[in-house]
């Protein structure tokens, strides 16, 4: 089983992140495999994942890059205004996040966990707004990878909705200033002084 992380530069989510939902439900999922086997979407307890419902979705897989909705807890509906079942998932999305998210699908697909960092898009009544997605699939009774088990966590309030995701992007390392650029200051010695 293979974990992919399209995680942009520096923006990584590091393990003292305030993401708790995101690292329970991938633990959760985690736990399921049986010597790496996708685990099956009838072994997914509601109740085992009910600290996380708000934050958690059940997609259906309906072609090697698009994934419908069938599930959806209220926090991530809050980001759209609406209720979202039926709807495809890219549609949190906007611009390279949704060819990322594409790939992504694919990959799930073939029975690998994904993991996306992404940014709220900016304006006018959009605060700053962070989160990480994670795409795991989940095989039907026969043994085909036909769904997906996810979890968006966010960071931050919606907003002005719908509020779409773009991939987080790498922080700039700061220009120096002059005052940084400047080469250390030379040492002189003073006279006078104790011995």
């Amino acid at each position: 089983m293979t974990d992919i992380g399209i995680i942009a530069g520096s923006t990584a989510f590091d393990s003292n992140a305030t993401f708790s939902a995101f690292a329970r439900v991938c633990s959760y999922w985690a736990d399921l495999r049986q010597q790496g086997a996708v685990p099956r979407r009838a072994q997914i307890d509601p109740q085992a994942l009910a600290h996380a419902l708000p934050d958690v979705f059940l997609a259906e897989i309906v072609a090697p890059r698009v994934a419908r909705l069938r599930l959806c807890g209220h926090r991530i509906e809050d980001l759209m205004g609406m209720d979202m079942r039926g709807m495809p998932l890219s549609v949190l999305c906007q611009g390279d996040a949704r060819a990322a998210l594409a790939e992504a699908l694919e990959q799930v697909a073939l029975g690998a966990r994904v993991t996306l960092s992404l940014q709220g898009e900016s304006g006018f009544g959009l605060p700053p707004l962070r989160a990480r997605l994670a795409l795991m699939p989940l095989a039907d009774e026969v043994g085909r990878i036909t769904r997906i088990l996810g979890v968006i966590e966010r960071d931050g309030e919606p907003g002005r909705t719908p509020r779409r995701f773009a991939l987080a992007k790498p922080v700039a390392p700061p220009e120096p200033t002059p005052q940084t650029a400047r080469k250390s200051p030379v040492l002189r010695v003073i006279t006078g002084g104790r011995q």
